[in-house]
């Protein structure tokens, strides 16, 4: 460990001057997140003096139109598995035999399992969530990716063997259960980390993560995570490591900025003071900004010192990082989120609905204009049932006229809930709600595939922007920090072929890594889709047609009924595969002992096949490796 130096001074100094840079460009997008996310959770400031009384709500109209978006990405992301698919591409001058992309195929089939399965141990579906959540909201949704090792000391009660000493010497004794501590790898993966979008500054010059020269993000940790993380650090010699005086950083100002100002937009009251309640000083919180280039890597305390300096530890390369918004902007770092898109609509909509409820509350409680000088007791102007205004005169009280609020506010509101709509591309119809008119077939399809043109493109863009280079960072850490062998489950398949091993020293190549998910809402067209595997399956199951896997096909008509494990209810390929070998043994033994003569009849209809749906009665199920399937040959490859 080395000790600060005037130079490591001067060079934290340089660092915190472009973090302030960098801050600064960011505050003007902070303004619109910080109202963007009042929208979200439907603030609303409590009323001055001069409104009390008044109507104050929100109308959760963008929470609708969110939950919509959000609902529908994780459906079409995640539908379907695997997630990702390793699709082998030969690197620029190579060459590649057939045979050997064939070989690149199956082991790509493995690399995508092993990401499938880290993907379920991070719990990506609530990754994704909160990703889609800030990236809605906030100018741009920020996913983090690194390689995470974590021991444990667990206990464990283990049986031992004791000893008796005895007069003829020691005796083994019965077993007896002792409680042991032993360390245990508890993870050794993938980690997928959500970054809020006020912890992470990027270069002011960049359009992308790839194109800024760096970036820093921001993480609060314990002092007890911070050393156990610089001891590790200088075991593996990843950089130089440096003393980091934790009394006087601890005295350092702390930093209540960036999630913190949002909690108090909406009247939260964060404290970020330790908590006296905390006798050990390693609780003690700490801020760490971590400086990112492709090629450096340097952590910074409390915004003083530097207590780490060292290359990228990532052979891929890259700041591992993915960074986009819901609508990009050319050649911009952040975009639009959808919140911000339809900020004024619902501005909108809010004053609409109370200026509505204002006026009710007005034609109900009347208003009085009373002379001046009239002896009126206050108490009886209050609007009730049968009450009564006692008046010398007549004209001491009259009542001030309020008319109520014409049909057009409610035309008005239909059509701010229509143009917010038509912003995000939401109807009703996609919402799962009923439409405000009554709307034939033809209409609710029409609306639902105009809606899907949008949706399809959305889906497109985050693919390429957030899934692909999920997948590729995964990826590469994974060649890069896998040392042994792993078992990995390849999902569909069945029997001895559900689990292959995972060699790291295999050269697998270049992947396209192409997200598995459908690009269409698999919700609004579901049963449309289930329509055209009822008429297909209506056409070849009942034909005998070589070349279709008939198999496969009702494995996906199947899947259209949304059932969370298909397999469950299907006899697994290889079970039908024999089934149907011993038939055709059945039937050549049959054959062979009956005269020569008397082999003119028909083949047994309890004798053949026997799988209602796989075949007709009585004829042999071909499959696509037996084009002719004559009499006698092997029905393989269903």
């Amino acid at each position: 460990m080395k000790r600060q130096t005037q130079e490591s001074l001067e060079e934290a100094a340089l660092l915190l001057q472009k973090f302030n840079y960098a801050e600064s460009w960011r505050r003007q997008y902070d303004e619109v997140a910080v109202e963007c996310y009042k929208q979200y959770v439907g603030y609303r400031p409590p009323p001055d003096e001069e409104h009390i009384g008044r109507s104050n709500l929100h109308i959760p109209r963008t929470y609708e139109q969110i939950d919509a978006l959000r609902s529908r990405f994780i459906k079409s992301f995640f539908s379907s598995r695997p997630y990702v698919d390793f699709i082998p591409m030969p690197t620029y001058g190579e060459t590649v035999t057939p045979e050997e992309m064939l070989a690149r195929e199956k082991k790509g089939q493995i690399a995508a399992a092993l990401l499938d399965m880290q993907f379920e141990k991070n719990g990506i579906v609530k990754k994704f969530y909160d990703y889609l959540t800030s990236l809605l909201v906030f100018p741009a949704g920020i996913l983090g990716v690194g390689w995470r090792y974590e021991e444990k000391v667990i206990r464990k009660e283990v049986e031992t063997e004791q000893i008796i000493h005895t007069e003829m010497g020691p005796v083994m004794g019965a077993p007896v259960k002792e409680v042991q501590e032993i360390t245990k790898i508890v993870f050794d993966d993938n980690e997928i980390v959500n970054i809020d979008y006020f912890d992470f500054w990027p270069d002011p010059h960049g359009h992308d993560v790839d194109s800024c020269r760096y970036v820093f993000q921001r993480e609060w940790v314990t002092r007890e995570e911070l050393e156990s993380r610089l001891e590790l650090y200088e075991e593996s010699g990843a950089g130089d490591v440096y003393e980091v005086n934790y009394e006087e950083l601890q005295q350092a100002r702390a930093y209540e900025d960036g999630r913190f100002e949002r909690l108090s937009a909406v009247g939260l009251s964060p404290h970020f003071d330790e908590d006296s309640s905390l006798e050990s000083p390693e609780k003690n919180l700490y801020e760490v900004l971590h400086y990112w280039e492709d090629d450096l890597h340097i952590m910074i305390i409390n915004r003083q010192v530097m207590a780490f300096k060292g290359d990228n530890p990532y052979y891929h390369k890259k700041k591992p990082f993915i960074v986009h918004s819901y609508e990009p902007l050319p050649n911009e770092f952040y975009g639009r989120s959808a919140v911000a898109i339809m900020k004024d609509l619902q501005a909108e909509l809010d004053t609409l609905r109370n200026q509505r409820i204002d006026n009710i509350s007005f034609v109900l409680n009347r208003m009085w204009k009373v002379r001046k000088g009239a002896d009126i007791d206050e108490a009886e102007l209050v609007s009730r049932p049968h009450g009564i205004i006692r008046v010398d005169n007549p004209d001491d009280v009259t009542e001030l006229a309020m008319n109520d609020v014409t049909s057009s506010a409610f035309q008005d509101e239909a059509i701010i809930k229509q143009d917010m709509e038509n912003a995000l591309g939401v109807p009703s119809v996609v919402r799962g709600v009923d439409p405000a008119k009554r709307e034939t077939a033809t209409e609710v399809v029409t609306k639902a595939s105009n809606a899907s043109v949008k949706f399809d493109v959305k889906v497109l863009l985050f693919e390429e922007l957030g899934l692909k280079r999920l997948a590729m960072l995964m990826d590469s850490n994974n060649r890069q920090f896998i040392s042994e062998p792993r078992l990995v489950y390849i999902f569909g398949a069945e029997g001895v072929d559900a689990w292959l091993q995972y060699n790291p020293e295999d050269e697998t190549g270049d992947y396209d890594y192409r997200p598995a998910g459908s690009s269409t809402d698999a919700g609004a067209n579901r049963d449309y889709m289930r329509q055209q595997f009822n008429q297909l399956m209506s056409i070849v199951m009942p034909a005998n047609i070589p070349w279709v896997n008939k198999y496969e096909l009702f494995k996906s008509w199947l899947a259209t009924y949304d059932l969370r494990n298909v397999q469950k209810y299907i006899i697994p390929q290889e079970q039908v595969m024999q089934q149907q070998m011993m038939m055709q043994q059945l039937m050549q033994a049959m054959a062979a002992q009956q005269p020569q003569g008397e082999q003119t009849g028909g083949t047994p209809p309890q004798a053949a096949g026997g799988l209602g749906m796989m075949g007709e009665p009585g004829k042999p199920m071909p499959g696509p490796e037996t084009p002719l399937a004559a009499p006698g040959a092997p029905l393989i490859g269903l």
